[in-house]
């Protein structure tokens, strides 16, 4: 193993422990009091511009959005993605706006058969094995809002909602291919804890008080994910140029996950500065949820070294959610994705512009919250820039940046409009289980 290999490993270990321990994503998200918050884009880089996931595979980028991927996987590739965002809320009486970021994946993946070796000892075999490990937020919440309402004979309420946390999930990837047709599957663990306070104020009454609810949420349990791709090749004259059309599909069960709530609530009377009464008062209550089944499908058409355009579907049965902690009524939604990529050269010697490879997307969809009774609805498009680097020892590697923009619920009364950047590193080595000869 080269001293390339040892150092992905450290980093990765490094920024997986880090990250685990020390990141805590930032946002003020109205969205994310429902659920188990804001859904974060477990894409990558390369497929949050494009919207290829179920049909994507590439020799030198990672799909943990199907596991069938990883058999066409020929280096070994060190994934590391960052992403900044401004949104801003509107509804009917104000605007706010802020920003936020953190770590989006990181992410190591390999071949388990190295095809260096196939290469010197001239012995090409059809079945190829690829394995991975990624560690990504999946779900965001953090809010902080007010409401003012007046009630007879008690008079201004004043009520302040508050919430932070998430959620994150470990997952290891195995997928092969034999000839035109791969499969695989993903095996997860989700974990996180999810803390939501409220605080109700009667200002009017004598001496002020306040009622407040504390409610905190933690989650774990066992994830998983299969997928399958088929190549249809197309003949063509130039093999630098071999033209495919692939079809991908995935898909899982409903989640059975594990719960455990702690809840305090207690009455104060802000004169005296203390508790006057505790109104509740559990720990370690034990529950289940049940995440929804999904499913997806995906046609890309390549033209290697040139050209990719694709399509992409997705449905989550977000309607049989269910959460012993915290009842809620989801509801079912589904995502329509296209975009392609192009390369003006991948092999021009003197223009590093030819070798960038543009990619640009737009999706529309649906969210699984609703405001008022109305589904949040979700559309946005975005850009993209694949730009090559040489490392050591001539090994191909990118930085992956991607700008998106879009809207969240423009049909309820809490519309949202962001934007989102996203860098991604992706790091390749060729040598890992590389058989050395001494003569």
């Amino acid at each position: 193993m080269s001293r390339f290999s040892r150092s992905l490993i450290f980093t990765f270990f490094a920024l997986l422990i880090s990250t685990t321990v020390f990141a805590q994503p930032k946002t003020n998200s109205p969205y994310s009091r429902f659920g188990l918050g804001d859904l974060l884009d477990q894409r990558f880089a390369v497929s949050q511009t494009t919207g290829f996931t179920n049909a994507y595979h590439d020799y030198y980028h990672l799909n943990f959005q199907n596991p069938a991927s990883f058999g066409h996987l020929t280096v070994t590739a060190f994934d590391i993605g960052l992403y900044a965002q401004n949104s801003n809320w509107e509804d009917r009486n104000s605007t706010n706006s802020n920003w936020s970021g953190n770590l989006s994946y990181i992410s190591l993946g390999f071949p388990m058969l190295n095809p260096v070796n196939q290469v010197l000892d001239r012995e090409i075999k059809p079945l190829k094995w690829g394995m991975g490990f990624t560690l990504q937020p999946y779900s965001l919440v953090g809010y902080d809002l007010e409401t003012i309402s007046d009630l007879e004979n008690v008079g201004e309420v004043i009520t302040r909602f508050r919430g932070t946390g998430g959620t994150y999930q470990l997952q290891w990837a195995n997928g092969v291919k034999y000839n035109q047709f791969s499969g695989g599957i993903n095996l997860g663990y989700l974990f996180g804890r999810l803390e939501n306070a409220r605080v109700i104020s009667l200002n009017e009454v004598t001496s002020g008080y306040e009622n407040r609810f504390n409610d905190n949420i933690n989650i774990k349990g066992v994830t998983w994910n299969a997928g399958a791709q088929y190549d249809f090749l197309i003949k063509t004259e130039d093999p630098r140029f071999q033209k495919r059309v692939t079809i991908g599909v995935t898909g899982h069960s409903g989640h059975n996950i594990d719960t455990n709530t702690s809840q305090f609530y207690e009455r104060f009377n802000r004169a005296y500065i203390i508790p006057q009464d505790t109104i509740l008062n559990t720990s370690n209550v034990r529950g289940s949820a049940t995440l929804p089944a999904a499913f997806g499908a995906g046609i890309i058409y390549t033209q290697s070294n040139k050209l990719q355009l694709g399509i992409n579907y997705d449905f989550s049965a977000w309607s049989g959610y269910e959460n012993d902690a915290n009842p809620e009524d989801l509801l079912d939604t589904w995502r329509v994705s296209f975009g392609g990529e192009y390369i003006p050269n991948y092999a021009s010697y003197n223009s590093f512009l030819k070798r960038v490879r543009f990619r640009v997307g737009a999706f529309y969809g649906r969210d699984p919250r609703s405001i008022d009774g109305e589904q949040i609805n979700q559309v946005g498009a975005t850009l993209g820039f694949g730009l090559p680097l040489t490392l050591a020892r001539q090994q191909v590697s990118f930085v992956n940046l991607a700008f998106e923009i879009g809207q969240n619920g423009a049909n309820t009364a809490i519309k949202e409009t962001y934007g989102r950047m996203i860098v991604g590193f992706t790091l390749n080595d060729n040598s890992w289980f590389f058989k050395r000869r001494f003569n």
